[in-house]
Formats: C-alpha cells, sequence, structure tokens
C-alpha cells in the first residue's frame, strides 16, 4: 500500500484548484488515503454496481493535473457517490470483506481491516458528498 492519495469533497468546478494547491486537505473536507488508487476504487465501483471491473475502469480516469508528474484527480461516478452513500454501517464489514477478496487488493497485500478502514471513511465523504451536492475526488500523488 504506497501510493500516495487523498479524498477530496468539492464542486466538479474546483478540479484545477485542488491539484494546484500544495495542500488540498487543508481546502476541502477530505481524508488522507495513502494507499489507496484508481484500481482498487474501481473494484469496488464494480463489487457494488455488479458490473464487469473493464466496464468501470474506465470512469477511473484523470480529469485534472498538475503535470506528467501529478498530482493526478479522479472523479467520482456520480452513481458510485450514490452506492456508497447508501451502505449502512452494519453492512461495511461484509462490503469490506467481499473488497479485500478482488485481485486488486489482494495483490496489493489489503487486509479485512484495511478494506474496513477504507470503506469507511469512501462511506463517510460519499454522505457528505451527497447532502452538499457535491462530487467525490481521488487526489492521488507521484
Amino acid at each position: 500500500m504506497g501510493s500516495l492519495a487523498d479524498l477530496i469533497v468539492a464542486s466538479a468546478s474546483d478540479a484545477q484548484a485542488i491539484v494546484a494547491s500544495e495542500y488540498p486537505l487543508g481546502e476541502y473536507t477530505g481524508s488522507n488515503v495513502d494507499g489507496l488508487d484508481p484500481l482498487q476504487l474501481a473494484a469496488l465501483h464494480s463489487l457494488l454496481a455488479g458490473k464487469d471491473f473493464g466496464r468501470v475502469l474506465g470512469d477511473y480516469q484523470p480529469v485534472a493535473e498538475a503535470s506528467a508528474r501529478g498530482p493526478w484527480l479522479i472523479k467520482f461516478p456520480a452513481d458510485f457517490i450514490a452506492t456508497l452513500a447508501s451502505i449502512a454501517p452494519h453492512n461495511q464489514a461484509s462490503i469490506a470483506a467481499e473488497w479485500v477478496s478482488t485481485d486488486q487488493l489482494s495483490d496489493a497485500g489489503w487486509s479485512a481491516e484495511d478494506a474496513e478502514t477504507f470503506l469507511a471513511r469512501l462511506v463517510h465523504l460519499a454522505h457528505i458528498a451527497a447532502f452538499e451536492q457535491k462530487v467525490l475526488f481521488l487526489c492521488a500523488y507521484d
């Protein structure tokens, strides 16, 4: 789990400002999620939507970047935000157990506890994004 990343709740129009910021978590609601990458998000989206991984992977391309060296900003699809926001607390452990069994997480050496921790952050921020009518971004760093 070596990638550096933050989850950011913001307006879609804030994308360029987020990648230009030296510290987006100081300016926007969010959470550090070092170790989470777009492939792992796509795996969760695929799992929750019941769609083939290859079909959802295309949704996880950067919508903004500061330079070729990053950071890169990936916007969560609206249906994924809505699905995350609808996950009840008592269902999080079972979803995390399924998520950790995907190739993207098992190949990265994630534990069920890692998956549950990240899922809880995702669900929490998806609630905020949905309530504030904003979007959720993954800001990935080199």
